[in-house]
């Protein structure tokens, strides 16, 4: 198998500004980092069998027909604007002093001015200012005017100098400190309070830790909690004709109810949210899909927390607690009882929404959920990967260590150290005993997953290691990197079998029956190997970049590509016949990933996000924008309704498919 590709673009190389990797003349960005290294801009004259999206412009500016809101402007001569504290999708948040009320500071929400246009959410917008006036309750932000000026609709709101519960969450995550569970209960008493007041108006429909401030220790006579943004919110007066017929509310916290008829919910929806912010504020999780009970990934708790978290989550409205002051009162009572003795289970849950909807095809039926965000410590982080059992998964870390986590607990379980450059890319063997590395230090590393020791090193390159790839059947290793060479290694004791030399390879997949090995290059062809001959089968051209990112679908249909240029193609198999080129992303296509039973496939870009396809008609089911530094890979689940995704600024996304 020792052939040699010929391309005169590959003779010519550049290194990288950044970190030094070696790239072809034409590269637009490096191949290990995603730095820059010239400028210029793929080809946007759309082919006709081209498929994507526009690419958004840049974002407006709060500002228009004249009308600014810049710090010392009076709004209708009352309120002097101090600064902006934030941007939803209906309005903006400005801090203000009001004249009228000794200067004391209070809120402006004002609509965005891309809105006001739309009658529809002008009026939603008026209603949220109606509605919130009539709830007057500490633990409600205080709603004191509706107003129109210069054409604008605003709404005065109380000052309220808290954090939001989100944060809460995110730090006890990243703490590795639980929430304590007398913290928890006394936020749930609070929230309920305030529901308690706020049912007698309205549903909110729309509960989630960015929608609860708090302020001060829970549990102590100092501690405050209000509830935000009723934008959303159901009012009772008005009738159900005209609300909207819609699922209105937050994937993961709606009730199975509401995403079904937004129209026609009541208080219990709410009561479904909080339940799911308890066990989020317990574990750091959303319950979606199959959940495990908070005992099983908090042994400290008793056992009431799961019966009150299964009660609350009930799929049916009639089985879940009938009113905010129920539930707040078997919250505080610890069950009902006082003498209940812990009964820990590792019992699975099923969702609610999972379970009504169970025979429903979960690809035009359900919609994926980020379920969490966390930081990896590793910097950038390079690939992900599951392993075969989808019990774990690990992440490729600029800082050259590999970090192993539980899949199901979203926790750390292991890191391996022994690269002493970044980790580049990662795959487990088909048998999951070992997981390959493949690092810039020029080795791979085999680490066995049931010690996760170094089980071998692999010292065969001369320069990075950019992919490594075992084959379906486990026989073999493949790696290769910018030295021009793709290694074959016999895993029986990982000696050198064969050679591929040429382009640079800078990407590598099998094809699900092991025959056939393909090869990304730095010079802008795939080559496809036969493992039976050891010969070239077919090169493919197209790309104008380097390609980054290759997949084979796992039931041989397709190979997908990704390159530099943007762009993703997709070829028939047999015959390798190109019948449509995908442009999703602006910029580098780092990761292409199929979903284990070859219906979804999922790119993730250098422009920050990660687009999810029908592999039916190819048409968008999701794009996520979770990344802010651009989405180096992409992996899903052996299920295939678990998804996670890492980024260069270091974090890892794991999503979730709710039916």
């Amino acid at each position: 198998m020792a052939e040699q590709i010929t391309d005169a673009a590959a003779g010519t190389m550049q290194k990288c500004p950044a970190c030094g990797t070696e790239n072809p003349e034409q590269a637009r960005f490096c191949i290990n980092c995603g730095a820059a290294l010239k400028e210029s801009r793929p080809d946007s004259q759309a082919a006709p069998d081209e498929i994507g999206r526009i690419i958004p412009g840049e974002e407006l500016v709060f500002e228009v027909e004249a009308v600014s809101y810049d710090p010392g402007v009076v709004v209708a001569d009352r309120y002097t604007v101090e600064r902006e504290l934030g941007r939803g999708g209906m309005g903006t948040v400005l801090l203000c002093r009001d004249k009228y009320q000794e200067n004391e500071f209070c809120c402006l929400k004002v609509i965005n001015p891309q809105l006001i246009d739309n009658e529809d959410l002008v009026e939603r917008f008026k209603s949220e200012g109606r509605i919130a006036r009539k709830i007057r309750h500490a633990a409600i932000i205080a709603t004191h005017d509706i107003f129109e000026w210069k054409g604008r609709w605003h709404i005065s709101m109380e000052f309220f100098p808290g954090i939001v519960l989100r944060k809460v969450i995110n730090e006890a995550d990243s703490s590795g400190q639980a929430v304590p569970l007398n913290d928890a209960v006394a936020i749930l008493e609070k929230l309920l309070e305030g529901l308690t007041a706020a049912h007698e108006v309205t549903v909110h429909r729309d509960l989630k830790p960015e929608n609860i401030m708090i302020r001060g220790k829970p549990g102590t006579p100092e501690f405050q909690l209000k509830i935000l943004d009723f934008g959303i919110a159901k009012n009772f007066e008005v009738s159900n004709a005209t609300m909207a017929e819609v699922a209105m509310g937050t994937t993961g916290y709606m009730a199975p109810e509401q995403a079904r008829d937004a129209a026609n919910v009541d208080a219990r929806a709410d009561l479904y949210a909080c339940t799911v912010m308890f066990y989020e504020l317990l574990t750091g999780l959303l319950p979606v899909g199959n959940y495990e009970p908070v005992s099983a990934l908090r042994p400290d708790l008793p056992g009431w927390v799961d019966v009150f978290v299964d009660k609350g989550l009930k799929s049916r409205p009639d089985a879940r607690y009938a009113t905010a002051v129920e539930m707040r009162k078997i919250a505080l009572t610890g069950g009902g009882t006082t003498d209940q003795p812990p009964s820990h289970t590792t019992k699975i849950h099923t969702s609610p929404l999972v379970d009504h909807e169970r025979d429903k095809d979960p690809i035009k039926a359900g919609r994926w959920l980020r379920i969490k965000l966390m930081d990896s410590r590793q910097g950038l982080v390079h690939a992900v990967a599951y392993s075969p059992d989808g019990a774990v998964f690990a992440t490729a870390g600029e800082d050259g260590t590999v970090k192993v986590w539980d899949s199901k607990r979203l926790k750390m379980l292991a890191e391996l150290k022994g690269h002493t450059a970044w980790v580049k890319s990662l795959h487990f063997a088909p048998n999951g005993k070992v997981l390959a590395s493949g690092s810039g230090d020029n080795s791979v590393r085999i680490w066995d997953t049931r010690t996760w020791r170094e089980a071998a090193v692999i010292t065969g390159h001369e320069t990075p290691v950019i992919a490594v790839r075992f084959s379906p059947d486990g026989n073999f290793l493949a790696s290769s990197g910018a030295d021009q060479t793709a290694v074959l290694w016999d895993t029986t004791n990982f000696e050198p079998v064969s050679e591929v030399h040429g382009g640079g390879i800078a990407a590598l997949s099998f094809s699900p029956d092991g025959l056939l090995l393909a090869s990304g290059t730095l010079n802008q062809s795939v080559v496809v190997w036969d493992m039976m001959t050891g010969e070239m089968l077919v090169e493919l051209k197209g790309h104008r970049g380097t390609i980054t990112s290759l997949s084979f679908a796992p039931d041989g249909r397709f190979l997908l590509t990704g390159s530099d240029d943007s762009t993703i193609r997709v070829y028939e198999i047999p015959g390798f016949e190109r019948t449509l080129k995908i442009r999703d992303h602006s910029s580098l296509v780092w990761s292409i990933a199929f979903s284990p039973d070859s219906r979804v496939m999922a790119s993730a870009g250098e422009d920050r996000i990660v687009v999810l396809r029908d592999v039916s008609d190819w048409h968008e089911i999701a794009t996520f924008a979770d990344h802010p530094k651009g989405v180096s890979g992409v992996a899903f689940g052996p299920d295939t309704r678990n998804m996670v995704t890492c980024g260069r600024e270091g974090g890892i996304a794991v999503y979730s498919l709710q039916v």
